[in-house]
């Protein structure tokens, strides 16, 4: 079990990975198509969450197949929706954006798992969240619409925009439906680590159909390792780091830790990429977290 110290850092550890893994990945994807990229790099997190997984089992008989076992179709249909529906609108987001805006779009995802929540009736929002619902929109309207240097509606912006928006609420409704199996006493980790490996060959389905467009003279050390970077850390060591974290410092905190990653990813992303930070990214993430910040401070009564 974490120590509260080691927790906070563990925390700062998983939100420097989270936020670099934007700009790195399009490091990866400069002589690699996004389906090559997501086959390569989702073959490290199914070793990394699979080790973590097996090794959070030992001593108890059984309990590395308890989520196979015990919930076979949840199982499968939240590795369709989160490691394939959403990788697909993710990878593909980010290859036509730039690692700033696709960053501070995710971060709207916590606004839309509460109002799916709320469709599900899973949780009722007070009046005070709507506003910071609103809010978040607004922000998320800015982020999505905003060009190099102003609000543009140029086609490749858009459409890249477009995509990291959809990823946002296929993780959302990922995150939703997970809530009720979670409630069991299944591992996240484990969870995490079947949906992996049952979306994998559907991951190398599509990758191999685009092996012959991998400019292989462009694939160096540096691609590998960012390929290894964004599969092994940033979602297989980084999500055990944040789960364990949640064990110990609950919910509430760690949400304040994650409102930090599009900060680190916009200058991570100026830094490594040279990519502009502009007025309306600034604006938007700015308005994205004041809604997420007035969404949280309106829930906390209602779940007290």
């Amino acid at each position: 079990m974490l120590t509260r110290r080691s927790a906070d850092l563990a925390l700062l550890i998983t939100v420097v990975i989270w936020g670099l893994n934007f700009p790195i990945i399009k490091v990866a994807l400069e002589p690699m198509p996004p389906y090559v990229v997501n086959a390569l790099r989702f073959v490290a997190s199914a070793v990394v969450l699979g080790a973590l997984h097996a090794w959070q089992s030992r001593g108890r008989p059984g309990a590395f197949w308890a989520p196979l076992r015990e919930h076979p179709w949840t199982v499968v249909g939240l590795g369709l929706l989160g490691y394939v529906c959403y990788q697909w609108f993710f990878i593909v987001g980010v290859d036509a954006t730039s690692a700033g805006s696709a960053a501070l779009i995710i971060a709207s995802a916590p606004m839309w798992t509460a109002v799916l929540a709320q469709i599900l009736g899973m949780e009722h929002l007070p009046l005070g969240a709507w506003g910071g619902l609103g809010l978040s929109l607004v922000g998320v309207a800015l982020v999505v619409l905003a060009g190099t240097d102003a609000v543009a509606f140029s086609e490749d912006t858009l459409f890249g925009n477009l995509l990291m928006l959809g990823s946002a609420v296929t993780w959302a409704a990922y995150t939703v439906l997970s809530r009720p199996i979670l409630g069991t006493g299944i591992s996240a980790t484990g969870l995490a680590f079947f949906g992996i490996a049952l979306a994998l060959p559907i991951l190398w389905g599509l990758g191999l159909s685009d092996l012959d467009a991998v400019n292989w003279g462009g694939v160096d050390w540096i691609v590998w390792s960012a390929l290894v970077f964004s599969g092994a850390l940033s979602t297989g060591v980084a999500y055990w780091f944040w789960n364990a974290a949640v064990q110990r410092v609950g919910p509430s905190q760690t949400a304040i830790y994650s409102n930090l990653v599009p900060v680190v990813a916009l200058a991570s992303g100026a830094l490594l990429l040279g990519e502009p930070v502009t007025l309306f990214q600034l604006l938007g993430g700015a308005l994205i977290l004041g809604g997420l910040f007035l969404m949280r401070r309106a829930r906390r009564p209602a779940l007290a």
